[in-house]
C-alpha cells in the first residue's frame, strides 16, 4: 500500500518532488524491495495452484503439488478449519485483479530505480552504525539499488592543535586537563576519520559521501534542520 500511495504521489501533475523518509535499514529494504517480491508471488506456482479452478485436471499439477493439496486436505479434515477451501476462496476472490498488481508492481521498481530516482543513505561514524551501513549497501546492491549519496552525520569539528595550548596564560593543572581532554578528542576523531575511509571504501563510483557536524543539541526545529543543511559538505 505505501508503494501505492508512492507511485499516486509521483503521477500527479502538481507533484514537484517526492522524499521518501523510510524506517530503518531493516525495514527500509523489505520496503524498496517489495515490488519485486510482489512480482515473485503473483508468478508463484503457489498462486497458481491456490488460484486454479477446482475442476483443474490433477496431470497439470506437479507431484509436489499434488502432496501439499493433499496434506492440506487432511488438515482441513482433522481440524474442520477448511483452511484450504479458505485460502483458494482468497486467492480468487482476486481474480482478475493480479495482471493490475503486477503491472504497477513492475512500475514500481522502475520508478526505483529511474535516472530521476536518488538513494540517500543517512548514517553515522560510530563503530556499530558503520558495520550496519555495510551490510544496507550490499543488501540495496543485490537489490539492483544503488545509493546517490551517503550521509554521515554529527561528524566531530577539526580539533585544535595541541601546540596552541602552550602559549595559555592558566594554571598548569586546568592546562594538563586540557591537553587530556585534547587528546581523548584527537583518539575519537581518529577513529571516526577511520570509519569514513571505510564507508567511502565500500561506495560505488560516482555515489557521494558528505558529512554533517554534530549540533550539540538534538535538532528541534526548522532552524536546527535549515543549520544542517548548510553544513552539509564532501567528506
Amino acid at each position: 500500500m505505501a508503494m501505492e500511495k508512492l507511485l499516486e504521489l509521483a503521477d500527479d501533475p502538481a507533484t514537484d518532488l517526492v522524499v521518501l523518509d523510510t524506517p530503518p535499514a531493516t525495514e527500509a529494504i523489505e520496503f524498496l524491495d517489495a515490488p519485486r517480491r510482489l512480482l515473485e508471488l503473483l508468478n508463484s506456482r503457489a498462486v497458481s495452484l491456490l488460484g486454479a479452478p477446482a475442476g483443474i485436471l490433477r496431470s497439470q499439477l506437479r507431484m509436489v503439488d499434488i502432496a501439499a493439496r493433499a496434506i492440506l486436505s487432511a488438515f482441513d479434515r482433522v481440524t474442520g478449519l477448511k483452511l484450504l477451501g479458505d485460502i483458494q476462496a482468497f486467492v480468487r476472490s482476486f481474480d482478475g485483479l493480479y495482471q493490475g498488481f503486477a503491472a504497477r508492481a513492475e512500475r514500481a521498481q522502475e520508478k526505483l530505480r529511474a535516472p530521476d530516482t536518488a538513494i540517500v543513505m543517512v548514517t553515522t561514524a560510530e563503530s556499530g552504525r558503520v558495520a550496519q551501513s555495510h551490510e544496507f549497501i550490499e543488501a540495496l546492491d543485490r537489490a539492483g539499488l544503488k545509493i546517490a549519496a551517503l550521509i554521515v552525520n554529527r561528524v566531530m569539528p577539526d580539533l585544535p592543535d595541541a601546540s596552541e595550548l602552550a602559549p595559555l596564560k592558566i594554571s598548569p593543572t586546568l592546562k594538563r586537563k586540557l591537553k587530556r581532554n585534547l587528546a581523548d578528542y584527537a583518539a575519537l576523531k581518529k577513529r571516526e576519520e577511520t570509519s569514513l575511509k571505510s564507508l567511502r571504501k565500500s561506495l560505488t563510483s560516482g555515489t557521494v559521501l558528505m558529512v554533517a557536524p554534530e549540533l550539540g543539541h538534538e535538532p528541534r526545529t526548522i532552524a536546527d534542520l535549515a543549520a544542517i543543511g548548510r553544513s552539509l559538505r564532501p567528506a
